[in-house]
């Protein structure tokens, strides 16, 4: 039996060079780095096991990592990964039919909360919109109509301003505290709209 050259040592991802056991820090997938390379991509900052997060063998800190492979969207919807055609056709489907359902709920008197039919002796009219008196509930407080509380629609929170408005029912107390009115004015206010 003859004499064999000891297996080579590993390259190191970041410097593409030998890393030899002694000067070794094994990573997330147990790939051997030079201790000296084990630093964000983006930043430079020195990592430890503990602030390590690779992709494809490339080295980042936490907040790198995250401004890099998980942007935020306008909205501040967060990413989602790889959208599809199949993704985007689902999506328009969605919005499509939630617009045809709206629709239909005006014209055929349909309550928004529970997609049943209304009739005249067992609904309340807010705006153009007719509710059962049992599903009309204030969104903040979850506060009924009354005489002495009339209920009003608002906008619903939406982080997309460019969506369409979509409106919820609001008590007149909830109505002033979210959009900041006096609550004597918000008769007045309801009525110019």
């Amino acid at each position: 039996m003859g004499w064999s050259a000891p297996p080579k040592a590993p390259q190191c991802p970041a410097c593409k060079t030998s890393v030899f056991p002694a000067e070794s820090f094994m990573a997330a997938d147990r790939k051997p780095f030079h201790k000296k390379c084990v630093k964000c991509k983006t930043c430079t900052k020195v990592l430890t096991s503990a602030t390590l997060n690779e992709h494809q063998t490339q080295l980042y800190c936490q907040s790198c990592y995250v401004s890099v492979f998980m942007p935020q969207k306008p909205g501040g919807e967060s990413y989602g990964g790889i959208v599809t055609p199949e993704d985007l056709k689902r999506k328009e489907e969605e919005e499509r039919k939630k617009l045809e359902k709206a629709k239909r709920a005006k014209a055929e008197r349909r309550c928004p909360t529970c997609d049943m039919k209304t009739y005249a002796e067992d609904s309340i009219q807010v705006s153009d919109v007719f509710y059962h008196k049992a599903c009309l509930k204030c969104v903040e407080c979850g506060r009924g109509p009354d005489s002495e509380t009339p209920m009003m629609l608002g906008p619903k929170d939406n982080e997309d301003v460019f969506a369409e408005e979509e409106l919820e029912p609001f008590c007149k107390f909830c109505f002033a505290k979210r959009f900041k009115l006096s609550v004597l004015n918000v008769a007045d206010s309801v009525t110019i709209l």
